[in-house]
């Protein structure tokens, strides 16, 4: 939601600028509740951090006091939900962790609650697997398509949070361990997805998973069960591992540069 102008609260500064008088009952935040002041700066502050500007917010993020317990949880959940929400912004996303991780000694707080919200973004993925063999309607499919990409989403964020050494490889192989031992679409999807963000970090330390992952793939590829979407996406993926888990030359990705501007 965008803010509104500033406005001086007491002894205006002059040059017509409005003064409000101070009520003798003032609303005060319920820090208590996810939308308490701590909360919304930093909703203010993911929405308007660009690769520019990481600094500078970064900054006032760490005036914040992210560590309060008080706080805490729901700054970790808004992390997590703007991340898997906007993927476009991951890497900018993970970099300011990163730093904030370092300064607020979050760490461990933030790594727990990727692999919570994982969990729990897989565990309502897959009930559209039961879901669907009822009466299939338009809002059960958009449902669907939603919950699948804000999964991706949340691959996405972890792979920038490993890329930057927030989470380590061992809590990303047992992402790729759980979506492997399950054999229905979505879990492939997200195992293909994962490989394409992750398999080069992956294949330094877990080079058994990936073969195994790898061979898995080429596997469902060759015997036809894949839709055509999950059959592309399974080259694209068997392709990227070919050539060394690196973008071929001109179709690579670039994070936004210019001003994030969301309403």
């Amino acid at each position: 939601m965008p803010e509104g102008p500033d406005v001086e609260i007491e002894g205006g500064s002059g040059g017509g600028q409005p003064t409000l008088r101070r009520c003798d009952n003032p609303w005060k935040p319920n820090a208590q509740h996810g939308q308490s002041e701590v909360y919304r700066r930093m909703l203010g502050i993911l929405n308007r951090v660009t690769q520019q500007s990481l600094g500078i917010f970064l900054e006032q993020a760490r005036e914040l006091p992210l560590s309060d317990p008080t706080h805490l949880p729901h700054i970790l959940s808004l992390l997590l939900e703007k991340s898997q929400d906007e993927p476009m912004f991951a890497p900018i996303y993970a970099r300011l962790c990163r730093d904030l991780t370092a300064s607020a000694g979050i760490q461990r707080d933030l790594t727990s609650a990727c692999e919570a919200h994982f969990m729990e973004n897989y565990q309502q993925l897959l009930h559209y697997s039961n879901a669907f063999e009822g009466p299939i309607s338009a809002q059960l499919i958009h449902e669907e398509i939603l919950a699948r990409k804000r999964f991706i989403g949340h691959l996405k964020f972890m792979s920038e949070l490993n890329k930057v050494g927030v989470v380590p490889n061992n809590q990303v192989a047992a992402m790729a361990e759980t979506l492997l031992a399950h054999g229905d679409d979505r879990s492939f999807e997200g195992l293909c997805r994962l490989l394409s963000f992750t398999g080069l970090s992956l294949s330094r330390t877990h080079e058994e998973l990936v073969d195994r992952s790898c061979q898995y793939l080429e596997t469902c590829l060759v015997n036809g069960s894949l839709n055509p979407r999950l059959r592309f996406l399974t080259q694209d993926t068997l392709d990227l591992r070919a050539n060394g888990w690196r973008p071929r030359e001109g179709n690579r990705g670039h994070p936004p540069l210019g001003r994030n501007v969301r309403g």
